[in-house]
């Protein structure tokens, strides 16, 4: 029986649609939270091993990437069976939305569910062959499971894009969107940021209650590659953030306005705000782990203009109007280069020696700080973003409007338009 036999369902849930929302969002966003670490140590644990073989079998990073994959699989479940979840409450809510999403991204959203019975099996063969496979056929597996777990983000991001800005209603076309490769970009760098930092403070913590000297000679290493890492593709967002932004702007006005204006306006404030954190807190990390009282200085002053470019940046319209918007993104430009130079300066202390030193005082403190404002900020970005689809629940097929559909059409029953169904 088709399902445009039904009734039109109504959501029977707390608060009516904002129950609706709330139960979806909140359901997503835990999922995604599982998913952006999965993919960023996905990535991360085949090249930290690729770099201990090079290096004759360090230790250090064959243990990094032993525990990794060990934490991959171990979320790996759960965050598949928690996105089942979500599907269906999406399903069960908004029926015509996910049933014309599903028929227009057919194709890339097969791939991307069909990678699973590649990827499993790839993912168990790299964790529990450990040992037993060849180094060079061990590695060659890593790299073929992250590869795997792009390929789903390389798909899953054509639906979330074309949400975004809506364009044709062709299947071909609805793929890739203007948006596509500004948002595919931006989230394949938040993905690995956000992970490394969160290990990094994993490792702090660790370090705290270590006794034994080697543990601890780890754990302060684990720390601070990760932070490296970590601040290596935080420095990559903003550039991506930008593009991404000005491409909205071009493609969907509607939708920009809804980015910028009202409550998202204020969002915004409270993503740069965020973002703030994680900058302000890299630069304190990077300084506070200088080995000389000259670079010390050096820290001293990159972080105070960090700290101003970001502070800056923050300012409210009242402060900074809209037709110097241009300076809003100087000041943000500032704050971003001198983390830059400070990331370099940190690299190279690490290369020089300095890497013996300890995770100490303000240093230690301030990496669960930003770890946690890091995966703060991700999970905000995407509250932001769906808010740029509003006031619909994503109207028009012609791509001038913000929008998909109608939030009351979204949850009907979906109709498949002649000839999409055999």
């Amino acid at each position: 029986m088709p399902l445009s036999a039904f009734p039109t369902p109504i959501p029977h849930l707390p608060l009516g649609t904002v129950g609706a929302a709330a139960a979806i969002g909140a359901t997503f966003l835990i999922h995604i939270a599982f998913v952006g670490f999965i993919l960023g140590a996905s990535a991360l644990a085949p090249f930290m091993e690729w770099a201990g073989r090079r290096r004759g079998g360090d230790p250090r990073h064959l243990r990094y990437a032993r525990r990794l994959a060990h934490a991959t699989a171990y979320l790996y479940s759960f965050g598949a069976t928690w996105a089942v979840f979500a599907v269906v409450l999406l399903t069960g809510i908004y029926g015509n939305l996910i049933g014309t999403l599903l028929n227009l991204l057919l194709l890339p959203l097969t791939i991307a569910f069909g990678s699973f019975f590649i990827g499993i099996p790839l993912m168990l063969l790299y964790v529990y062959r450990w040992d037993q496979l060849g180094p060079r056929l061990h590695l060659a597996v890593g790299f073929a499971f992250a590869a795997v777990q792009y390929v789903f983000l390389f798909t899953i991001v054509e639906l979330d894009s074309y949400a975004l800005t809506p364009g044709s209603l062709h299947q071909a076309s609805a793929a890739f969107t203007p948006a596509y490769p500004w948002l595919l970009l931006h989230y394949a760098a938040a993905n690995i940021s956000w992970p490394a930092l969160l290990l990094a403070a994993i490792a702090v913590w660790r370090l705290r209650r270590a006794t034994d000297p080697a543990e601890i000679a780890f754990q302060q290493w684990a720390a601070r590659i990760n932070v490296v890492i970590g601040a290596a593709f935080l420095i990559i967002q903003p550039i991506t953030g930008f593009l991404l932004a000005a491409t909205i702007q071009q493609s969907s006005s509607p939708a920009f306005a809804n980015l910028t204006t009202g409550g998202s306006g204020l969002m915004m404030v409270g993503q740069v705000a965020l973002l703030a954190v994680v900058v302000v807190g890299a630069n304190v990390v990077f300084w506070q782990h200088s080995p000389a009282a000259s670079g010390s200085r050096a820290g001293a002053g990159l972080t105070v203009v960090a700290l101003l470019g970001m502070a800056g940046a923050a300012m409210p319209a009242v402060v900074i109007p809209g037709g110097l918007v241009a300076l809003r993104y100087a000041l943000l430009l500032v704050a971003f280069l001198a983390t830059a130079v400070h990331w370099i300066r940190f690299v190279a202390d690490h290369r020089r020696g300095a890497a013996e030193l300890g995770i100490r005082g303000p240093a230690g403190r301030t990496i669960p700080v930003v770890a946690m404002a890091a995966l703060a900020l991700s999970l905000y970005m995407g509250v932001i973003k769906e808010n740029v689809k509003l006031p619909c629940a994503i109207d028009a097929p012609s791509g001038h409007s913000a929008c998909l559909m109608t939030l009351h059409t979204a949850t009907r029953n979906f109709t498949p338009p002649r000839g999409v169904l055999p």
